[in-house]
């Protein structure tokens, strides 16, 4: 465990000078929630996929539409056809921290990726996790190559984790239960009850280390 670990937690409590960035998207999230009006539903893919270097882009052999065509008449439409209000419902209903939510917070997250994924034709686990986040901050941890690496810096206080998923996408099953785990262990050492945002300002800080 890092000597100053107690000080990078202080620190990822505290708001970033991304703060007011995010807070524009948690709020663009928050009131407009639903995936039913084309306009609302490309903003948010847009915005979070752009904000986080996550575009939602197609392959790169699909040279049959312009970038905004794509969106208008792919990403916008299928989007509205998913199930994924649904899928918001259950996971908002979960609460944090509970077995249950994490296996509602794997499930949807799968869902979800492979939702972008049959849209795309690429990998979209990291989009997925953002887009999730910003609809349901309380519930869902950020995926990215930093995160994981961060996770790594304290491997033996996190501890082992399952390593056994039925369901969703392995890798960021193992990571969330991870992230599940590392909160629950600073708050029994240190007494901080971490948001998933704060959770993810500590693996970041701790992947710069």
């Amino acid at each position: 465990m890092p000597l100053n670990l107690r000080h990078l937690i202080e620190a990822a409590r505290k708001p970033t000078p991304w703060h007011f960035s995010n807070e524009v998207l948690y709020q663009l999230c928050s009131g407009h929630p639903g995936h039913t009006e084309a306009g609302v539903v490309l903003a948010k893919v847009l915005l979070i996929g752009r904000a986080y270097a996550a575009a939602i882009e197609r392959r790169k052999v699909d040279r049959d539409t312009s970038g905004d065509d794509f969106y208008i008449r792919h990403v916008a439409p299928a989007i509205i056809r998913s199930p994924i209000d649904r899928w918001l419902n259950q996971a908002q209903s979960k609460q944090p921290g509970t077995r249950e939510a994490l296996d509602v917070m794997v499930r949807v997250h799968g869902h979800t990726t492979e939702l972008f994924r049959d849209i795309s034709g690429l990998e979209k686990r990291s989009l997925a996790s953002k887009y999730l986040h910003f609809h349901v901050p309380g519930l869902f941890f950020i995926y990215d190559s930093r995160a994981v690496q961060g996770l790594r810096k304290v491997r033996d206080f996190v501890g082992a984790v399952s390593n056994q998923w039925e369901h969703g996408d392995q890798e960021y099953a193992l990571f969330a239960e991870k992230c599940t785990r590392l909160s629950k262990e600073v708050t029994s050492v240190f007494g901080y009850k971490l948001k998933p945002r704060e959770l993810d300002n500590l693996l970041l800080a701790l992947s710069a280390r």
